[in-house]
C-alpha cells in the first residue's frame, strides 16, 4: 500500500503560496520530510527558511533559494492545483501518512532482523523507534489570544420557553414517572413547529406507537396547533424500544473501545440540529459509578455537539432520595454546562393537573437570566381537567423561586 497523497501535497505548497500566512497554521508540527515527494519536500523547506528571514515566499525567491535543484514543471503543477480551504486537516493527513511510512520501513527492517538479532534486542529497539515516532507524530496545541478570537453569542433552541444551547450538551434528570419522555418530546414538537428544524429522538423505553399517540396529544392539547401530525414528521424521525440501543462506549478489561455504530448514527444524524437521547444509561457501556468513564463518554457527546453545530438533549434519572442528585457518577452532571431537573408534584404547592416544576440545577449558559427565574412551570402532561387559570397564576405568583 501507497502512503502517501501527492495532490493533498501540491494543495497544501499551493495554498501557502496562495495566502502565506496560511504557513503558520501548520509549521508547527508538519515538518519537511513528512511530506512524500523530494521535490516537495524541498519547496516546504524553502518556504519555512523564507519565512524565517521575513522574505516572500513565492517562485522568485523559492527558486533563487533551491537554484538548480529548482524543477519548473512540478513547480507549475503546484501552482495549478486548487488551494485547500481546511489546510489544518489536509495537513494532519500528510502527518498521518508520513508517519505510517515510518513505521512500515522500522517493521521491515526488523522483519529483516529476525534471523540476525535475539528477540530481546529487537523488542527494545522498536520500542524506542516507535516512541520517537510517536513524540513526532503529536500534535502541538494551537493557542490563541484575543485578536484571533471571533466575538459570538450562543445560540439557544426555545430560548422563550425552556432554552437549549448549541454545540452542547444539555442535561434533563428527574426521578422514574415525573415526565422526562413527554416534557423531551414536546421540546422536540415546539422546536419543529417554531423554526422547522429537523430533531431526532432515541426514546428507548416507549414503543413507537406509545411516541406517537403521545405526540397527537401534544400536538393538540399543548401546543394547540392546527398542523396535522403528518407536518410534524417531515422533521421528527425517532427510534423506540423496538431498536435496541447500542453502548456508545464500551470497557474491556478497561481498555475504551467506541462502538462502531456511534459514526454511523454521526453520519445518519448529520443534517439534525436537536439529538434526544433517553436514557442515557441505555448508551453507556461503563461503569455507572465510575467519574473517568463518564466523562469519557460525555465528552464524546460534548465533541459532537460543537463539532457539528448540533444541540444534544440527554435525558437521565435522578437519585431517588437526593433532589438534583442524578444517578450514578458526578461527572455526568459535572460534563455538561446546563443541567435541568424535573421535579415531582409538590404536595405544599400545587400545580394544575399536568404541570410540573422545571428546576435549572446548573447554569454555566446564564439561562437564569434569560428565563428571569430558577424554577419555571410547564404543562408537561395534556390533561383535560385544570384547576382556573386565575387560581393557578396567584398560586404561581406565590411560589418561591
Amino acid at each position: 500500500m501507497n502512503y502517501y497523497n501527492l495532490e493533498i501535497e501540491r494543495g497544501i505548497l499551493s495554498t501557502i503560496l496562495f495566502d502565506t500566512t496560511t504557513i503558520d497554521e501548520i509549521e508547527a508540527f508538519l515538518e519537511s520530510n513528512d511530506f512524500y515527494h523530494p521535490f516537495h519536500q524541498k519547496v516546504y523547506k524553502v518556504m519555512l527558511s523564507l519565512k524565517e528571514q521575513d522574505l516572500p515566499i513565492d517562485e522568485v525567491f523559492i527558486q533563487e533559494q533551491l537554484k538548480t535543484e529548482f524543477d519548473e514543471s512540478l513547480f507549475i503543477e503546484i501552482m495549478t492545483t486548487a488551494p485547500l480551504s481546511m489546510l489544518d486537516e489536509y495537513s494532519k493527513k500528510i502527518k498521518e501518512l508520513s508517519t505510517k511510512r515510518k513505521l512500515d520501513a522500522i517493521l521491515n527492517k526488523k522483519r529483516a532482523e529476525l534471523t540476525e538479532k535475539d528477540e530481546v534486542s529487537i523488542l527494545n529497539e522498536l520500542e524506542q523507534e516507535l516512541k520517537n515516532i510517536q513524540n513526532n507524530s503529536i500534535d502541538t496545541f494551537a493557542l490563541n489570544d484575543f485578536t484571533n478570537v471571533e466575538d459570538k453569542e450562543i445560540e439557544f433552541l426555545l430560548k422563550d420557553y425552556l432554552p437549549i444551547p448549541k454545540k452542547a450538551v444539555t442535561l434533563l434528570s428527574a426521578r422514574g414517572g415525573a415526565g422526562k419522555s413527554w416534557l423531551s418530546l414536546q421540546i422536540a414538537l415546539k422546536i419543529i413547529n417554531q423554526s422547522n428544524k429537523k430533531v431526532f429522538a432515541w426514546l428507548s423505553e416507549d414503543p413507537l406507537f406509545a411516541t406517537k399517540k403521545r405526540a397527537e396529544l401534544i400536538k393538540n392539547k399543548i401546543l394547540n396547533t392546527n398542523q396535522e401530525l403528518s407536518y410534524f414528521a417531515k422533521y421528527f424521525k425517532y427510534l423506540g424500544s423496538e431498536t435496541r440501543p447500542f453502548h456508545i462506549v464500551e470497557y474491556n478489561y478497561k481498555q475504551k473501545q467506541i462502538n462502531s455504530m456511534f459514526y454511523k448514527l454521526k453520519n445518519t444524524l448529520k443534517d439534525f440540529e436537536l439529538i434526544i437521547i433517553d436514557p442515557l444509561i441505555a448508551f453507556y457501556g461503563g461503569d455507572e459509578n465510575n467519574n473517568s468513564q463518564a466523562r469519557e463518554f460525555m465528552n464524546l457527546l460534548t465533541e459532537w455537539a460543537d463539532k457539528e453545530d448540533k444541540a444534544i438533549l440527554v435525558i437521565h434519572h435522578n437519585n431517588k432520595s437526593v433532589e438534583g442528585g442524578i444517578r450514578g457518577a458526578s461527572a455526568f452532571v459535572d460534563a455538561v454546562r446546563l443541567h435541568y431537573e424535573l421535579l415531582s408534584p409538590d404536595k405544599e404547592n400545587p400545580l394544575p393537573n399536568g404541570y410540573r416544576t422545571i428546576k435549572i440545577q446548573k447554569d454555566n449558559w446564564g439561562v437564569e437570566r434569560i428565563i428571569g427565574k430558577k424554577e419555571i412551570d410547564i404543562q408537561v402532561f395534556p390533561i383535560d381537567s385544570k384547576i382556573k387559570v386565575v387560581e393557578y397564576e396567584a398560586k404561581r405568583n406565590n411560589r418561591k423561586f
